[in-house]
């Protein structure tokens, strides 16, 4: 068996949304309200039900606090991470157990197509300071809520994702254009391993969605092609399955997606964590 320090490192990744019945979609990543009482204040889970899930299925303790850190936007567990690495507190490539209602793997974003295209082209290291790009609406765009593990990929940080979808959410919310081969095995009820792999080929147009299999080959024959990264999905509750091995904890309060009520969760999770 490998021992702890020569193991790859484990971080787990909490948005608080995913502790909702009821799921907001097409929430635009501007918007400063919360989420409406009358509409999804009924749906948060109870203090005794979080708990349960932190405790049962990801097993955390409070006797065994993990350092971690509790963010408003989701887009800060990049910064998070990217402060230490710096501090040389988290070596790369490390796993993600991403535990959200969203995938935030840039599908309702244009980063996509930045980032396959351009970002792509730059030398690893430099990567991270290359993160601004304009849109075709002329607007200047940097790392969001929807995109931030994208980005996280393409600076080669992650080598593993496992994404713990809500089951009353998409399951499958992630770009098309990312995953390896352009193919993909969909969700249902189980469990299911998709992988990511970006490529970039700056002779050739990138192949549509309906573009025919020939076209898909061709743009992949002579495309620069990242490392593979597994996806795992799990669109279920019971077979999240964790015995607390991580390294640290980050979960994001996410206030546009998720109602006032909901933020005694914040108080839960820190009884599981050493703020850092």
């Amino acid at each position: 068996m490998l021992l702890r320090q020569e193991m790859q490192m484990k971080l787990l990744d909490l948005d608080m949304d995913y502790f909702m019945e009821n799921i907001a979609i097409g929430i635009t990543e501007s918007r400063e309200e919360r989420l409406s009482e009358d509409e999804y204040g009924y749906c948060v889970w109870s203090e005794q039900r979080i708990r349960s899930f932190l405790e049962d299925n990801l097993g955390l303790s409070k006797c065994r606090k993990i350092k971690g850190r509790i963010v408003t936007g989701h887009n800060e567990a990049l910064f998070f991470w990217q402060e230490l690495i710096i501090k040389e507190s988290l070596e790369t490539p490390f796993e993600v157990v991403h535990i959200d209602s969203h995938a935030d793997l840039g599908l309702g974003y244009l980063s996509w197509t930045y980032i396959l295209d351009d970002l792509l082209q730059y030398p690893v290291e430099e990567r991270r300071m290359q993160t601004k790009y304009l849109d075709c609406f002329g607007q200047l765009n940097d790392v969001g809520i929807g995109d931030y593990l994208l980005y996280a990929i393409a600076f080669r940080w992650i080598n593993s994702l496992t994404y713990c979808a809500n089951p009353n959410g998409d399951k499958n919310d992630y770009v098309w254009e990312t995953l390896k081969d352009f193919e993909e095995k969909f969700i249902w009820d189980k469990p299911v391993e998709n992988t990511i792999q970006l490529v970039c080929n700056p002779d050739m147009e990138f192949p549509s969605y309906d573009a025919d299999k020939q076209e898909k080959q061709a743009y992949l024959k002579n495309a620069v092609k990242e490392p593979e990264v597994p996806l795992l999905i799990i669109p279920s509750i019971q077979d999240v399955k964790y015995d607390g091995d991580f390294d640290f904890v980050v979960m994001a309060q996410s206030p546009n997606y998720t109602p006032a009520s909901a933020d005694f969760i914040m108080d839960i999770v820190r009884e599981y964590i050493v703020e850092i």
